[in-house]
Protein backbone atom coordinates (compact mmCIF):
# COMPACT_ATOMS: atom_id res chain seq x y z
CA UNK A 1 0.00 0.00 0.00
CA UNK A 2 2.62 2.48 1.03
CA UNK A 3 4.16 2.71 -2.36
CA UNK A 4 0.83 3.10 -4.09
CA UNK A 5 0.08 6.20 -2.06
CA UNK A 6 3.19 7.64 -2.36
CA UNK A 7 2.87 7.32 -6.27
CA UNK A 8 -0.66 9.25 -5.45
CA UNK A 9 0.94 11.58 -3.43
CA UNK A 10 3.37 12.81 -6.08
CA UNK A 11 1.46 13.30 -8.75
CA UNK A 12 -0.77 15.02 -6.98
CA UNK A 13 1.89 17.39 -5.69
CA UNK A 14 2.96 17.96 -9.61
CA UNK A 15 -0.37 18.79 -10.57
CA UNK A 16 -0.57 21.49 -7.43
CA UNK A 17 2.63 22.67 -8.57
CA UNK A 18 1.67 22.88 -12.04
CA UNK A 19 -1.51 24.88 -11.35
CA UNK A 20 0.71 26.92 -9.21
CA UNK A 21 2.93 28.00 -11.62
CA UNK A 22 0.03 28.42 -14.70
CA UNK A 23 -1.13 30.97 -11.76
CA UNK A 24 1.99 33.05 -11.68
CA UNK A 25 2.40 35.77 -14.14
CA UNK A 26 4.35 34.99 -17.30
CA UNK A 27 8.14 35.99 -17.27
CA UNK A 28 8.46 38.56 -19.65
CA UNK A 29 11.48 38.58 -21.91
CA UNK A 30 13.95 41.02 -21.22
CA UNK A 31 13.60 44.36 -23.94
CA UNK A 32 16.06 43.91 -26.89
CA UNK A 33 18.92 46.38 -26.60
CA UNK A 34 19.28 49.33 -28.56
CA UNK A 35 21.73 49.26 -31.30
CA UNK A 36 25.00 50.54 -31.02
CA UNK A 37 25.59 53.80 -32.28
CA UNK A 38 28.95 54.62 -34.21
CA UNK A 39 30.43 56.65 -36.80
CA UNK A 40 30.11 53.95 -39.37
CA UNK A 41 26.23 54.12 -38.67
CA UNK A 42 23.27 56.62 -38.96
CA UNK A 43 19.66 55.95 -38.48
CA UNK A 44 18.90 57.98 -41.44
CA UNK A 45 21.25 57.85 -44.70
CA UNK A 46 21.94 60.73 -46.58
CA UNK A 47 23.31 60.22 -50.63
CA UNK A 48 26.77 61.38 -51.33
CA UNK A 49 26.20 62.41 -54.50
CA UNK A 50 22.89 64.75 -52.95
CA UNK A 51 24.67 67.65 -52.74
CA UNK A 52 25.83 68.46 -56.92
CA UNK A 53 29.68 68.41 -56.84
CA UNK A 54 30.14 68.94 -53.42
CA UNK A 55 30.05 65.31 -51.72
CA UNK A 56 28.05 63.78 -48.05
CA UNK A 57 29.72 62.18 -45.52
CA UNK A 58 28.48 58.84 -45.60
CA UNK A 59 31.29 55.58 -46.39
CA UNK A 60 30.52 51.93 -47.83
CA UNK A 61 29.31 49.24 -45.35
CA UNK A 62 31.76 46.53 -44.48
CA UNK A 63 31.28 44.22 -47.57
CA UNK A 64 29.81 46.57 -49.92
CA UNK A 65 30.67 47.05 -53.45
CA UNK A 66 29.59 49.79 -56.13
CA UNK A 67 30.65 50.60 -59.09
CA UNK A 68 30.34 54.11 -60.56
CA UNK A 69 31.16 55.83 -63.79
CA UNK A 70 31.33 59.76 -63.40
CA UNK A 71 31.83 62.60 -66.89
CA UNK A 72 32.66 65.61 -65.92
CA UNK A 73 32.75 68.82 -68.63
CA UNK A 74 34.59 72.45 -68.86
CA UNK A 75 33.40 74.42 -70.91
CA UNK A 76 34.70 78.50 -71.82
CA UNK A 77 37.60 80.04 -71.43
CA UNK A 78 38.20 84.20 -72.20
CA UNK A 79 39.58 84.13 -75.84
CA UNK A 80 39.62 81.28 -78.11
CA UNK A 81 37.64 78.35 -77.24
CA UNK A 82 38.59 75.40 -74.90
CA UNK A 83 36.00 72.26 -74.20
CA UNK A 84 37.32 69.12 -72.22
CA UNK A 85 35.74 65.87 -71.46
CA UNK A 86 36.80 63.43 -69.08
CA UNK A 87 35.09 60.24 -67.46
CA UNK A 88 36.33 58.54 -64.09
CA UNK A 89 35.39 54.58 -63.65
CA UNK A 90 35.61 53.94 -59.84
CA UNK A 91 35.06 50.90 -57.43
CA UNK A 92 34.16 51.32 -54.33
CA UNK A 93 33.94 48.44 -51.31
CA UNK A 94 33.74 48.81 -47.52
CA UNK A 95 36.90 47.41 -46.57
CA UNK A 96 36.17 47.72 -42.51
CA UNK A 97 34.06 49.52 -40.17
CA UNK A 98 34.06 53.16 -41.60
CA UNK A 99 36.80 52.87 -44.06
CA UNK A 100 35.96 52.86 -48.12
CA UNK A 101 38.55 51.93 -50.39
CA UNK A 102 37.81 53.36 -54.53
CA UNK A 103 40.28 52.71 -56.61
CA UNK A 104 39.39 54.59 -60.48
CA UNK A 105 40.65 55.20 -63.79
CA UNK A 106 40.51 58.30 -65.32
CA UNK A 107 40.33 59.13 -69.15
CA UNK A 108 40.10 63.14 -70.59
CA UNK A 109 40.02 64.70 -73.97
CA UNK A 110 40.15 68.69 -74.30
CA UNK A 111 39.98 70.34 -77.65
CA UNK A 112 41.17 73.90 -77.33
CA UNK A 113 42.66 76.88 -79.50
CA UNK A 114 44.03 80.48 -78.93
CA UNK A 115 44.69 82.76 -82.33
CA UNK A 116 44.08 80.27 -84.56
CA UNK A 117 46.41 77.53 -82.85
CA UNK A 118 45.33 74.53 -81.68
CA UNK A 119 45.88 72.90 -78.26
CA UNK A 120 44.19 69.53 -78.33
CA UNK A 121 44.93 67.11 -75.97
CA UNK A 122 44.32 63.83 -74.38
CA UNK A 123 44.81 62.07 -71.09
CA UNK A 124 44.60 58.95 -69.13
CA UNK A 125 45.77 57.68 -65.76
CA UNK A 126 44.50 56.03 -62.40
CA UNK A 127 44.53 56.69 -58.75
CA UNK A 128 42.70 55.55 -55.51
CA UNK A 129 40.06 57.50 -52.93
CA UNK A 130 40.37 56.74 -49.51
CA UNK A 131 37.77 57.58 -46.70
CA UNK A 132 37.67 57.09 -43.08
CA UNK A 133 34.70 58.56 -41.24
CA UNK A 134 35.54 60.21 -37.84
CA UNK A 135 32.50 61.37 -36.65
CA UNK A 136 28.67 60.17 -37.36
CA UNK A 137 25.43 62.80 -36.83
CA UNK A 138 23.37 60.55 -34.27
CA UNK A 139 26.54 60.91 -32.16
CA UNK A 140 27.61 64.38 -32.84
CA UNK A 141 25.54 66.13 -35.05
CA UNK A 142 26.85 65.71 -37.89
CA UNK A 143 28.73 63.32 -40.14
CA UNK A 144 32.59 64.32 -40.92
CA UNK A 145 34.69 61.95 -43.39
CA UNK A 146 38.85 62.18 -44.21
CA UNK A 147 39.75 61.59 -47.35
CA UNK A 148 43.42 61.01 -48.86
CA UNK A 149 43.22 60.71 -52.90
CA UNK A 150 46.66 60.25 -54.72
CA UNK A 151 46.62 60.12 -58.79
CA UNK A 152 48.47 60.04 -61.56
CA UNK A 153 47.99 61.38 -64.61
CA UNK A 154 49.31 61.02 -68.37
CA UNK A 155 48.76 63.67 -70.78
CA UNK A 156 49.80 63.49 -74.66
CA UNK A 157 49.13 67.20 -76.60
CA UNK A 158 49.02 67.67 -79.82
CA UNK A 159 52.46 68.60 -81.41
CA UNK A 160 54.60 68.44 -78.21
CA UNK A 161 56.03 65.75 -75.89
CA UNK A 162 53.51 63.75 -73.07
CA UNK A 163 53.91 64.92 -69.58
CA UNK A 164 52.83 62.86 -66.03
CA UNK A 165 50.88 64.75 -63.44
CA UNK A 166 50.92 63.63 -59.90
CA UNK A 167 48.27 64.94 -57.90
CA UNK A 168 47.70 64.15 -53.96
CA UNK A 169 44.06 65.22 -52.74
CA UNK A 170 43.48 65.68 -48.70
CA UNK A 171 39.81 66.30 -48.05
CA UNK A 172 37.07 66.96 -45.57
CA UNK A 173 33.24 66.00 -46.11
CA UNK A 174 30.91 67.03 -43.21
CA UNK A 175 27.25 66.97 -43.49
CA UNK A 176 24.25 67.60 -41.19
CA UNK A 177 20.77 66.55 -40.91
CA UNK A 178 18.40 69.81 -41.03
CA UNK A 179 14.71 68.63 -41.15
CA UNK A 180 14.59 64.67 -41.17
CA UNK A 181 13.29 63.24 -44.33
CA UNK A 182 13.57 66.59 -46.27
CA UNK A 183 16.58 69.07 -45.65
CA UNK A 184 20.80 68.51 -45.66
CA UNK A 185 23.25 70.62 -45.31
CA UNK A 186 26.94 69.65 -46.60
CA UNK A 187 30.69 71.33 -46.21
CA UNK A 188 33.97 70.25 -48.28
CA UNK A 189 37.14 71.52 -47.67
CA UNK A 190 39.68 70.18 -50.43
CA UNK A 191 43.21 70.65 -50.73
CA UNK A 192 44.81 69.73 -54.11
CA UNK A 193 48.77 69.73 -54.31
CA UNK A 194 49.88 68.62 -58.68
CA UNK A 195 53.22 68.11 -59.37
CA UNK A 196 53.71 68.15 -63.34
CA UNK A 197 56.81 66.97 -65.17
CA UNK A 198 59.36 65.78 -66.51
CA UNK A 199 61.88 66.94 -64.19
CA UNK A 200 62.48 69.49 -62.38
CA UNK A 201 58.36 69.16 -61.91
CA UNK A 202 56.33 72.05 -61.57
CA UNK A 203 53.97 72.53 -58.18
CA UNK A 204 50.52 73.87 -58.10
CA UNK A 205 47.69 73.13 -55.57
CA UNK A 206 44.09 74.45 -55.41
CA UNK A 207 42.39 74.88 -52.35
CA UNK A 208 38.47 74.54 -52.89
CA UNK A 209 35.56 74.79 -50.07
CA UNK A 210 32.25 74.24 -51.01
CA UNK A 211 28.53 74.05 -49.19
CA UNK A 212 25.33 73.23 -50.60
CA UNK A 213 21.59 71.95 -49.42
CA UNK A 214 19.64 69.35 -50.76
CA UNK A 215 16.04 69.03 -50.36
CA UNK A 216 14.02 65.47 -50.40
CA UNK A 217 11.27 66.48 -52.84
CA UNK A 218 9.74 63.07 -52.88
CA UNK A 219 11.50 59.80 -52.00
CA UNK A 220 14.53 59.19 -53.83
CA UNK A 221 14.49 62.88 -55.42
CA UNK A 222 16.74 65.58 -54.48
CA UNK A 223 17.37 69.01 -55.90
CA UNK A 224 20.23 71.23 -54.75
CA UNK A 225 21.89 74.45 -54.68
CA UNK A 226 25.62 74.57 -54.01
CA UNK A 227 28.69 77.17 -54.21
CA UNK A 228 32.08 76.55 -54.33
CA UNK A 229 35.03 78.49 -53.65
CA UNK A 230 38.54 77.94 -55.77
CA UNK A 231 42.10 79.24 -55.30
CA UNK A 232 44.59 78.39 -57.74
CA UNK A 233 48.05 78.58 -56.36
CA UNK A 234 51.94 78.26 -58.69
CA UNK A 235 52.93 76.27 -55.31
CA UNK A 236 51.91 73.35 -52.94
CA UNK A 237 50.53 76.03 -50.48
CA UNK A 238 49.28 79.50 -50.11
CA UNK A 239 52.02 81.90 -51.29
CA UNK A 240 51.90 82.43 -54.53
CA UNK A 241 48.35 82.79 -55.65
CA UNK A 242 47.46 82.25 -59.75
CA UNK A 243 43.85 83.46 -59.41
CA UNK A 244 40.66 82.37 -57.57
CA UNK A 245 36.90 81.69 -58.51
CA UNK A 246 33.46 81.38 -57.58
CA UNK A 247 31.02 79.18 -58.79
CA UNK A 248 27.27 78.37 -58.35
CA UNK A 249 24.24 76.12 -59.56
CA UNK A 250 21.75 73.16 -58.96
CA UNK A 251 22.00 69.49 -58.55
CA UNK A 252 19.76 66.48 -59.33
CA UNK A 253 19.94 63.40 -57.90
CA UNK A 254 17.19 60.20 -58.30
CA UNK A 255 17.22 57.05 -56.35
CA UNK A 256 16.02 55.43 -59.74
CA UNK A 257 16.13 51.86 -57.78
CA UNK A 258 17.32 49.97 -54.73
CA UNK A 259 20.75 49.56 -56.70
CA UNK A 260 21.07 52.19 -59.36
CA UNK A 261 21.25 56.25 -58.68
CA UNK A 262 21.58 59.17 -61.09
CA UNK A 263 22.99 62.42 -60.38
CA UNK A 264 23.58 65.75 -62.60
CA UNK A 265 24.88 69.24 -61.71
CA UNK A 266 25.77 72.37 -62.93
CA UNK A 267 28.10 75.15 -61.90
CA UNK A 268 28.44 78.42 -63.45
CA UNK A 269 31.60 80.78 -62.61
CA UNK A 270 29.99 84.05 -60.98
CA UNK A 271 32.97 85.53 -59.56
CA UNK A 272 36.83 85.49 -60.07
CA UNK A 273 40.37 86.91 -61.16
CA UNK A 274 43.09 86.01 -62.76
CA UNK A 275 46.45 87.30 -61.36
CA UNK A 276 47.59 89.86 -64.10
CA UNK A 277 44.41 89.03 -66.45
CA UNK A 278 41.83 91.57 -67.48
CA UNK A 279 38.11 90.89 -66.57
CA UNK A 280 36.23 90.13 -63.94
CA UNK A 281 36.00 86.15 -64.37
CA UNK A 282 39.25 83.68 -63.91
CA UNK A 283 39.27 82.04 -67.08
CA UNK A 284 42.80 81.59 -67.14
CA UNK A 285 43.33 78.50 -64.72
CA UNK A 286 39.27 77.68 -64.33
CA UNK A 287 36.02 77.11 -66.99
CA UNK A 288 33.08 79.59 -67.17
CA UNK A 289 30.74 76.41 -67.17
CA UNK A 290 31.01 72.56 -65.45
CA UNK A 291 29.22 69.57 -65.27
CA UNK A 292 28.91 66.50 -63.99
CA UNK A 293 26.48 63.79 -64.96
CA UNK A 294 27.07 60.58 -62.99
CA UNK A 295 25.42 57.14 -62.72
CA UNK A 296 26.24 54.40 -59.33
CA UNK A 297 25.40 51.02 -59.22
CA UNK A 298 25.86 49.26 -55.31
CA UNK A 299 25.41 45.86 -54.67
Amino acid sequence: MLPKFAAVALALNALSANAFAADLPARKSAPAAPPMLSACTDRESIPTDAFGFTTGSDVADVGSFGPSLTYGGGFGTRSGRSNAHGAQLQGSYGLFPCFEIGPYLLGGDTNASAGGIGADSSSYGAGVEMKYRLLGRDLNGIGLTVVLDPSVNRTDPDGAGRFTTFNTGIRLFADKTLVPGKLYAALNLSQDMTWTGPDPYGRSSTFTVSGALAWQVVDGIYLSGEVRHLRRYNDLGFDNEAGYATFAGPGVYWQATKQLALSAAYNVQVAGKAKGEPGNLDLTNFSQHLVKVKAAYSF
